[in-house]
């Protein structure tokens, strides 16, 4: 004992001499037991706090607190683990489905959900995204709670951390915690978190939608070309000749050997040498239809088309068929063809053509005939409708990385219900019971001792004596998070949100052609266009999922450090709970007059809220950067000429998601000025001083923890005229007096 009072502070020693004498003082048999309430401090007496101290209390504390399993954290990581689980099911039930679907062959590792109309697999796509974004959101949510539980120190390891004068976090997320405490629970941890890694990589990109586009022929023919009769001559035909070889052997149109392998192609060339003009295939369309149609930016359910003039055959020059341009699907000029008029002076904006031409205004387009270039008004169109090619696929290599960390995930938390069987302090109520049953002599006498405090004296080994209370006013809620947290949460999602304000201009100025009257809302979320496409060239796929899936990597980190700055300012708020009224604790194994717990520091009020605006958001970035595949057609349909694999991006979706960031953003700093709820210490998440706050002198503990608490003034030693702020049960409790003198020390220096 007389190296523990030379340890303490002076006045500290006579407080324990005091409470001892108080207490009856000696044993029954000269070293035993002691009677009442000092029966507690019967091991402490013979300790110093080094390890032998450290060594002994956790046995005392386990043997009095045994969790069980299914109560607590560990139910809320059951919880966890059965939604992995059900996630992981979901995966591999996709999986098979895709690779072993009868009606559509895996090819190089693609498996193909639907292929036909592009607007059901853009539909299917958008659906099947806003699914893994909600399977994605409960994986971070269920990842952040295990690990949150898993870093959760035990009362042995917070006493041997302040054994040596260091502090943990308590009650929330923390990286401090991760070299203190057992190295299983460490390597779980990381464990967790790394494999969150590559779901948010690449869990995105497993489902994709492959647009289709075509590319086609505009032949210009005179106005009798369809009529009985008229002469059509295609031998000119330069680029239709090379443009439609054979898919098979490769010669063009007229070489000898040439054969026409499609139907379709045999079709075109009927009607281009004025055979056929009325089939189901093709359809008459007026002029302004025939721009609007063409003026798509990924021609999907058309291809070929005729233009029919108001020339007219004579003497001279009898042919209908005047002149034939090949346009490439997918390039970001591809209606550049319809105004090459006289009425179009700079630009080209198809829809004010087609208004214009809607209007009456003729639409006029210049081409050569003979030897001459001639300007032509287009009196109608033969439009060749073609079925849809779009797909909704999946990469199966991409499903089996999610589906491979997803397992791992659900291990380890399972592993983390079965093998930890030491109690944690994982709640607040979880270490104001374990401080209040045996005190930590290393936080004596400093009973208002807040954080600052803790960082800048305590830590330094300094002695503490009776000081005054010298706060005013309550604090806000932003006072119980850590400047680091604060810093890191704020810069980094300002950055974000300016980042993406930036892409948001840039995006707009190039897509600007597109919107010179107003945005167009139609061209929708996720939707492939062929100017909003980023202009770095991949050199594999990968690159390019990798690209369009590194912003969910940083929206979760993001979403991380915004939960843990809700978690500090809620954790916060309940501390000063215990200040305001009596509340019974809130642990994660209760005894009787205890308050159980499935949530650990987030109600469910916050913690849904949260995980939505966690899920819109990343369904929303998601669609607002994304993976963009096109497969091109030839003009035939009869084989894919050449693909694109890039990132595409959509303005309408980042002007809904930027807004949303900036709200979350201020919601944060709305709630850090809100006032606590009474007059308390700012300890934060700090053990040591959360310790000490906890010496109830003079109480029976298990009758202080069985019952409602509060945390205030408590006169125990009028004596030495020093009054003491603890929790207590009495009524008799009351908030500190500004300028009365304390046995401990806060923020406040005299």
């Amino acid at each position: 004992m007389s190296n523990l009072r030379r340890k303490l502070p002076k006045w500290t020693a006579l407080l324990l001499d005091d409470y001892n004498s108080d207490k009856g003082g000696g044993s029954k048999d000269g070293g035993g037991s002691r009677d009442g309430g000092g029966s507690r401090y019967s091991s402490i007496e013979s300790l110093t706090p080094d390890s032998e101290f450290t060594r002994e209390q956790p046995k005392s504390f386990a043997s009095v607190w045994k969790p069980v399993w299914y109560t607590g954290w560990h139910t809320g990581v059951l919880a966890c683990a059965t939604s992995v689980l059900v996630v992981l099911f979901i995966n591999v039930g996709l999986t098979v489905y895709a690779a072993t679907n009868p009606e559509y062959k895996m090819k190089k590792g693609i498996a193909t959900l639907y292929s036909g109309s592009c607007d059901k697999s853009r539909k299917i796509g958008l659906w099947l995204h806003l699914g893994i974004n909600v399977l994605s959101t409960l994986l971070l949510s269920g990842s952040n709670y295990t690990q949150q539980c898993l870093v959760a120190p035990t009362r042995s390891e917070v006493d041997a951390a302040h054994a040596r004068r260091r502090w943990m976090d308590i009650g929330v997320p923390s990286i401090r915690n991760l070299f203190k405490i057992k190295a299983e629970r460490t390597i779980l941890w990381i464990a967790i978190g790394i494999t969150s890694i590559p779901l948010h990589l690449l869990y995105n990109s497993a489902v994709y939608t492959t647009l289709a586009a075509n590319d086609f022929f505009v032949a210009v023919v005179g106005s009798g070309h369809f009529e009985q009769g008229a002469h059509s001559n295609t031998t000119g035909a330069y680029r239709f000749r090379w443009e439609s070889r054979n898919a098979t052997t490769g010669k063009a149109y007229g070489d000898i050997g040439y054969q026409t392998d499609s139907h379709d192609l045999q079709l075109f060339i009927s009607m281009l040498e004025g055979y056929k003009g009325n089939t189901p295939s093709y359809e008459d369309l007026t002029p302004s239809q025939c721009i609007r149609l063409y003026s798509t930016d990924f021609l999907s359910d058309r291809r070929n088309l005729f233009l029919i003039t108001n020339h007219t055959s004579n003497a001279t020059y009898n042919n209908t068929f005047l002149d034939t341009w090949f346009i490439k699907g997918g390039a970001s000029w591809r209606a550049s063809w319809t105004c090459l008029g006289p009425q179009v002076s700079s630009g080209c904006n198809t829809d004010k053509l087609a208004s214009s031409v809607a209007s009456g205004i003729p639409w006029l387009v210049e081409v050569r005939t003979s030897e001459l270039y001639e300007v032509l008004e287009v009196s109608g169109c033969k439009s060749e409708k073609a079925a849809g090619k779009c797909k909704a696929q999946f990469s199966l290599g991409i499903m089996i990385a999610v589906i491979c960390c997803n397992l791992v995930k659900a291990c380890c938390m399972v592993i983390a219900v079965v093998r930890s069987r030491e109690p944690t302090l994982v709640t607040l109520g979880d270490a104001i019971d374990s401080f209040l049953r045996i005190p930590d002599l290393t936080t004596m006498g400093i009973c208002f001792a807040d954080r600052r405090f803790i960082k800048r004296e305590w830590r330094q080994g300094s002695r503490a004596g009776p000081r005054k209370w010298k706060r005013k006013e309550i604090q806000k809620w932003w006072t119980s998070v850590s400047k680091t947290r604060w810093i890191t949460c704020n810069f980094f999602c300002s950055l974000a949100i300016i980042i993406t304000g930036v892409l948001l201009g840039k995006g707009i100025g190039q897509d600007k052609e597109f919107l010179s009257t107003d945005i167009k809302w139609t061209r929708g979320f996720g939707k492939v266009s062929s100017v909003s496409v980023v202009t770095i060239r991949f050199h594999n796929i990968t690159q390019a999922i990798l690209l369009a899936n590194l912003p969910q990597t940083i929206l979760s980190f993001l979403y991380l450090t915004y939960n843990s700055l809700f978690t500090c300012m809620l954790m916060g708020y309940e501390w000063s709970l215990f200040s305001r009224h009596h509340r019974a604790l809130r642990v994660t194994s209760p005894r009787p007059g205890q308050r159980s717990t499935y949530w650990l520091q987030i109600p469910y009020n916050y913690a849904i809220p949260l995980m939505t605006l966690s899920g819109l958001l990343h369904w929303l970035t998601s669609q607002s950067i994304f993976l963009a595949r096109v497969d091109m057609w030839d003009p035939f349909g009869r084989e894919v000429t050449r693909m694109m694999s890039t990132v595409g991006y959509s303005c309408i979706a980042m002007i809904f998601a930027l807004p949303l960031g900036i709200i979350a953003l201020l919601t944060a700093v709305g709630m850090g000025l809100r006032p606590f709820a009474a007059e308390i210490t700012t300890v934060g998440s700090c053990s040591a001083a959360i310790s000490a706050a906890c010496h109830a002198w003079g109480a029976d503990a298990e009758g202080i923890v069985g019952k409602k608490v509060r945390w205030g003034d408590v006169e125990i030693v009028p004596n030495l005229r020093v009054r003491h702020l603890t929790f207590s049960s009495e009524e008799g409790v009351r908030k500190p007096v500004f300028g009365a003198v304390y046995a401990g020390a806060g923020g406040e220096e005299e």
